[in-house]
């Protein structure tokens, strides 16, 4: 969400084999949903999320849009990283404290 009180729809990560579209009808407008054997994230489908937020964030070079996520290793990657710079998103990720 944004501090204008945009925000860019969920996406949904469903621990299915096949999808159903029974599982997200009630869903909000504009969900993205996706199936994952673990129904846990993975760099594959961070990639998916990411490709969901540049269709509905407002960014260009002048203007840059942030990403905030916590530090999952499916969101720290190369690809994820290469995808941002080229989409003018600054990627931020949080640490955790020991």
């Amino acid at each position: 969400m944004s501090a204008a009180g945009v925000f860019v729809p969920s996406a949904l990560i469903l621990p299915r084999k096949r999808m159903n579209p029974l599982l997200y009808k009630d869903a909000p407008n504009g969900s993205f949903p996706v199936i994952s054997d673990t129904g846990y994230m993975n760099s594959h489908l961070f990639i998916d999320r990411l490709k969901h937020f540049v269709k509905h964030a407002k960014r260009s070079a002048e203007d840059l849009v942030q990403f905030i996520a916590d530090n999952d290793t499916s969101h720290c990657s190369l690809p994820t990283v290469l995808f941002c710079r080229e989409n003018h998103i600054t990627f931020l990720t949080l640490t955790k404290n020991i």
